[in-house]
């Protein structure tokens, strides 16, 4: 009787989801990265960083081939809930799971959890990267309207990333509302409103603890300190052929809730962000950007704490070439500059440069060897350590025997077998031991070897 009952419940959903699925409303793509490796002097793979350089939260991985320390997975799910003629209204979902290696108790439960000796949120991760929906063609038949997009929810806005490095270095992602694509005559505007919390994830790698632990100063400070992020874009304009120039500013204001006691956080935010990228350039492509800003945009985060007169820039040059269909090469050069507040005492300068390359040599469509070569150069005047004024260094080179469908660069899923080996001075461990956790601690030169699989689709 139960198991009739079931079928009963089961199929008006058959019928329901079996027309959807027919009709392509659902869209299914997603990331994933997982692998197994070790280090020379034993225990698990530890990622090689440089502490302090503004890669994210932590100060690493630095450069990422044979050099992540993650199992994690990304499914991302578009959703057609409605189309007539020119109007269609999409949802979008991203459920994300992360395991950091040093806590690999899934075999056992899918909590990772077995022995008790790791809280579950730390070292086995669920969560929701974005949640959002999105209406076309409900904004009038206006030439500036007409085929713009009207959003909201949580999402990733309009990322730009460094593939080599996994770093978004212009990324104002989170919970907001925004209307994108409107046709402004020359190019495309778009506005966006994120509201983020202040900065409360901790980073915690130099001091041996699970990057994204929440500090204990609890989630968010009860809601008391909000930061309203204001980013507008002009993208689509283009001068010659293959050229595209994107102009972005982003203004953050912070709200406070009055007789809490945290007045420190009203620091204003300002970034101003220029990006020319041109294409077909023997094979491939090449980005130059500029960015310059201010504030709670100092740490490329939300930090309303942060003194409006401390300020930053950073250019950026990302090329990608295939001269020939053996070979293709990934390179990036960064320069990145932060001045503290002159006028306060302890105020610092931070300079970042940053230069790599990845040549991939396919011997067949599907055998390549990827040689990846990273050199990180940090320097900090004013913090009063050892280091202070020197430049802290850190070499990080990587050979990985790789299998791919296609004889291409960006050819995905790839399975790779790899040896990552690093070197750094002795002022780089000032701010942190500059191999995850901790693993060649005391140490000046390290080795990792493994196993990896990467994938998109």
């Amino acid at each position: 009787m139960k198991r009739l009952s079931l079928l009963k419940a089961a199929l008006p959903m058959a019928l329901v989801c079996g027309p959807l699925l027919s009709q392509d409303v659902f869209d299914i793509h997603g990331y994933m990265r997982a692998g197994a490796g070790r280090s020379s002097n034993g225990g698990e793979q530890g990622s090689f960083y440089l502490p302090g350089t503004p890669n994210n939260p932590s100060g690493g991985p630095g450069y990422r081939l044979g050099n992540e320390e993650d199992n994690y997975f990304e499914l991302a799910i578009d959703v057609k809930a409605y189309e007539k003629g020119e109007t269609n209204f999409k949802l979008h979902f991203r459920p994300t799971f992360r395991q950091w290696y040093d806590a690999r108790d899934a075999s056992v439960d899918a909590g990772g959890n077995v022995d008790y000796s790791h809280s579950a949120p730390q070292n086995q991760m669920v969560f929701l990267r974005e949640g959002w929906g999105e209406a076309n063609g409900v904004l009038g038949n206006s030439s500036i309207l007409k085929d713009a997009s009207l959003w909201m929810g949580r999402r990733f806005y309009q990322r730009h990333d460094i593939h080599m490095l996994d770093l978004y270095y212009w990324n104002n992602s989170g919970d907001g509302v925004g209307i994108e694509n409107m046709n402004v005559g020359l190019g495309k505007l778009s506005y966006a409103y994120i509201q983020a919390d202040r900065n409360n994830v901790d980073g915690g790698w130099g001091a041996g603890h699970f990057p994204g632990a929440i500090q204990t100063d609890v989630f968010n400070y009860n809601g008391k300190v909000v930061v309203a992020s204001h980013d507008l874009r002009w993208s689509g304009l283009s001068a010659w052929q293959g050229s595209s120039f994107t102009f972005g500013f982003q203004y953050n204001e912070p709200s406070v809730r009055k007789g809490t006691g945290n007045q420190a956080f009203t620091n204003l935010g300002r970034r101003y962000t220029f990006e020319y990228q041109q294409s077909n350039i023997l094979g491939g492509d090449n980005k130059l950007y500029f960015t310059k800003g201010d504030g709670s945009t100092f740490w490329n985060w939300y930090n309303p704490e942060v003194n409006t007169k401390n300020n930053w820039w950073m250019v950026m040059d990302n090329l990608f070439v295939q001269p020939i269909k053996e070979l293709g090469i990934g390179a990036v050069a960064i320069h990145r500059v932060q001045t503290e507040d002159p006028t306060q005492a302890g105020h610092r300068e931070m300079i970042w440069d940053s230069i790599g390359a990845r040549p991939v040599y396919f011997f067949t469509k599907h055998i390549s060897l990827a040689a990846e070569v990273g050199m990180d150069h940090f320097k900090v005047s004013g913090d009063g350590s050892a280091a202070d004024g020197q430049t802290r260094s850190m070499l990080k080179k990587t050979l990985a025997l790789q299998f791919s469908p296609q004889a291409s660069w960006w050819s995905r899923p790839v399975l790779r077998l790899f040896v990552t080996k690093a070197n750094w001075n002795k002022y780089a461990t000032a701010w942190g031991t500059p191999s995850g956790l901790g693993v060649f601690q005391g140490s000046q030169a390290g080795t990792t070897f493994g196993a990896q699989i990467e994938a998109w689709w």
